[in-house]
This record gives structure tokens, sequence and C-alpha cells, in this order.
């Protein structure tokens, strides 16, 4: 797996909506098949959009090699950068005095919840972002073809969606134990929310933006 897109994956597993999800999941009389529905159907959506665009890549072959790659990894860090700037700054909106950010939301929805909204949740809460799309581009600049670089989405995946894998062999084994770990770290993540934000933000944007320029300067032969 490209070192890159693994990085990148390593970064998308402890997120505060997802974790809000887990969570709350985990609150319910019946965890278990909540979160069967929230990977499957998650995973179902995040692989099949992640499949389409590297065998959309892998289609296009070697015309997007020497400057499509390195403008798309340029682009995504200077919104990263733009994202970071903003947040840093207080331009974005910020949740009402006393609010959770995304976890209220969440706890309303899947306080009755069925097997058909937790799968719903699943697809919401793991919508491709800038950190996706890094990654695939990453896959794609790595993959030896086709099939390595599905299985490398695959993969990805699979990191991503680790913390309700866990917390669903938890459900079976320790359920309280699962709730009260994932309540604390939610807890953790929301009281320092912003600073992650900007600081993952800066570290990615740069680190897109430099070799983005640099694969543009210095074009692969």
């Amino acid at each position: 797996m490209s070192t890159e897109a693994l990085v990148l994956a390593l970064t998308t597993v402890v997120r505060p909506m997802s974790a809000a999800a887990v969570v709350a999941m985990l609150s319910t009389a019946h965890p278990r098949r909540l979160l069967v529905s929230y990977i499957a159907a998650g995973l179902a959506f995040s692989l099949a959009v992640g499949t389409a665009v590297v065998l959309l890549a892998q289609g296009l072959g070697p015309a997007t090699d020497a400057g499509g790659r390195p403008l798309i990894d340029t682009a995504l860090g200077a919104l990263a950068l733009a994202y970071a700037g903003a947040a840093a700054f207080g331009w974005l909106p910020r949740p009402r005095s006393g609010s959770r950010p995304g976890s209220e939301w969440m706890r309303k929805r899947l306080q009755h919840l069925s097997p058909t909204a937790a799968a719903a949740a699943g697809v919401v809460t793991h919508l491709p972002g800038l950190v996706y799309l890094a990654a695939l581009n990453a896959i794609v600049g790595d993959a030896t073809g086709t099939v390595d670089a599905v299985v490398q989405v695959v993969l990805y995946n699979a990191i991503w969606f680790s913390l309700p894998i866990a917390a669903l062999v938890l459900a079976h084994y320790h359920p309280e134990l699962a709730k009260q770990s994932l309540a604390e770290v939610g807890t953790w993540i929301r009281r320092h929310q912003r600073v992650i934000t900007i600081v993952f933000l800066v570290g990615l944007g740069g680190y897109l933006l430099v070799i983005g320029v640099l694969g543009l300067v210095y074009p692969p032969n």
C-alpha cells in the first residue's frame, strides 16, 4: 500500500461525527445490529466511490501522470490550507454555546434508530473529503495496475472503518467498555477540535502543496 495513502488513512480513524454515531449506537438496546448496518452501508458507498475513481484514473493512463496528479495535490493542498486559515481566524461558523458539534444532531437521529437509519449514517459520516481524495490520488500514482489500485482502496477503507469495526467486536464481548472508551475519546476530540483541525489541515495542506508543486516543476520522465 502507498505510504502516503497509509498515513492519510491513519488520520481518519477517529473523527468527531463518526465517533458520535458509534457511541450513540452503542447506547441502544441492539448496538451490534445497528453497527453492522452502519459499517456495511458506509463501506459499500466508500468502496464504490474509491474504486470508480481509481478505475477511471487507470483508464486515462499515462496522460495524467506528468501533470494531472501533481495538479490535484496542489489544488487539495491549497484547499486544506485555506480551510485551516478560515478556522484559525474564526471565519467558519461556530456551534451554539453548550452544544456539541455534530454529536447532538447525530444523537437525535440515532436515539430510536433503525438499521436503515444506521446505514444512512454510515454513508453520511464517510462522505469522501480532502483526505480521501488525496489518498486516492496517491494510490493511483503508486499502484502497479488496476488490481493493485483496487486492493489499496480496500485496505484504506478497512483502516478508515477500523473504529466502528473495533466497536462492533467490543460490543459483543465488552459493551460497557466500548461505550465508555469511545465516549471519552469523543469528549477529548470535541474539546480540542479547533486546534486539532488547524494543525491537521496545515500539515496535510503543506505536504500536498509541496509535493504537488515539486511534481509540476520537476515532472517525472
